[in-house]
């Protein structure tokens, strides 16, 4: 076995040094390749929920319940857009109640590890329990969202922003996907209450934004404070859009406007994105967070919808393109077929020698707004 994992590592490696690509296939393909890497990340553990990834040297992790939330509305997406088998819709449902198990009884959600309650990890959970009441009309769905929304503004700042129960005791712009979330439960309820906290921290995280469009406290930490990877940069800007859109608010849509045309003048014409951007969107061209790549796409895509830029539904596509190439579908190693590594070189900053869920998830759900807009 550990001669096994010991050439898995020096096949990848040797192949990431030479830049070896694989073919790449029509998207449809690919997509079904990435759902079924999450249907095994799934089955390789026993409690419903998803693996946080494959691991070069540890093999299957335990069960994420922070991606396993969002993974929810994408099955559920696959199954109504994709592929009819109910066996999706169940897999996700059964995601769904795992994470109902887990709650705390304050509505807070516990991080994988050290079990500790998050803001993050519940605001994104969220996301999976509100799709799921929307798909069965379970009401035990819509209670485990009310919970942990409720939860949510408990702890959040007067100014908007969220410092308790956040990742190192900081603020973080990339919680605009938090207040996303607020607004799926605003959906399922009309309680004003939660589209005012979206707000609030939507407005908060726009006096982060610099002239350019880039974003301050976008990093996981203070160390790398001025270097944000593209993942968090996609947190960002996905949580103002979405908010912009159901809201309607042409200025939240104009600041989202603001970074997209700074950034993508620094996108490669093939696709290739730096694995960080700093203040005035100076790249760190060494690796790529494939990740983010995929996160970049998908909100490139729904800008262009909506604005009608269709310039950026093609910088998407130049993207998932790119994807394509770095998306073993053959790999031999059935515990890789299918899945997205954190970082290309896969020793790079960002999750490396890894292959996380979430690059799989996101990849995947870029795939299917490309399928929908080409549909």
């Amino acid at each position: 076995m550990r001669l096994l994992t010991f050439k898995n590592i020096v096949y990848k490696i040797m192949s990431d040094l030479l830049r070896v690509k694989t073919k790449v296939h029509e998207s449809k393909v690919h997509l079904d390749k990435a759902i079924d890497w999450l249907v095994l990340a799934q089955d390789s553990t026993d409690d419903g929920g998803v693996s946080e990834g494959y691991h070069l040297i540890h093999g299957w992790l335990p069960s994420y319940p922070e991606t396993t939330g969002y993974i929810i509305e994408t099955f559920f997406d696959y199954y109504h857009k994709h592929n009819s088998n109910v066996i999706y819709k169940q897999r996700a449902i059964k995601m769904a109640d795992w994470l109902v198990e887990i709650q705390h009884d304050d509505g807070a959600i516990p991080d994988s590890y050290f079990k500790k309650k998050m803001v993050f990890d519940t605001g994104m959970v969220i996301f999976g329990f509100a799709r799921a009441f929307c798909e069965t009309q379970d009401e035990k769905y819509r209670n485990a969202a009310i919970k942990a929304a409720d939860w949510l503004l408990e702890q959040q700042d007067e100014n908007g922003s969220w410092v308790k129960y956040a990742a190192n005791n900081i603020p973080h712009a990339y919680y605009s996907r938090v207040a996303w979330s607020l607004l799926k439960v605003h959906e399922i309820t009309l309680d004003q209450k939660y589209s005012d906290a979206c707000r609030r921290n939507i407005d908060w995280c726009l006096t982060q934004q610099d002239k350019d469009g880039w974003f301050n406290q976008a990093s996981f930490n203070m160390r790398d404070h001025d270097k944000p990877f593209t993942h968090t940069i996609a947190y960002t800007l996905r949580g103002i859009l979405e908010s912009g859109l159901y809201f309607n608010d042409s200025h939240y849509i104009s600041t989202v406007t603001k970074s997209l045309d700074n950034l993508k003048n620094v996108i490669s014409d093939s696709g290739e994105i730096a694995g960080t951007y700093g203040s005035g969107w100076s790249p760190n061209n060494q690796y790529s967070c494939l990740t983010g790549n995929a996160q970049l796409a998908i909100i490139m895509s729904k800008y262009s919808q909506y604005t009608n830029k269709p310039q950026f539904a093609e910088l998407a596509k130049k993207i998932n393109q790119n994807l394509k190439s770095f998306h073993a579908i053959n790999q031999g190693n059935v515990n890789l077929r299918g899945g997205i590594a954190g970082s290309f070189p896969i020793w790079g900053k960002y999750i490396h020698f890894c292959y996380p869920n979430w690059a799989a998830k996101f990849y995947a759900e870029s795939l299917l707004i490309e399928l929908d807009i080409v549909e």
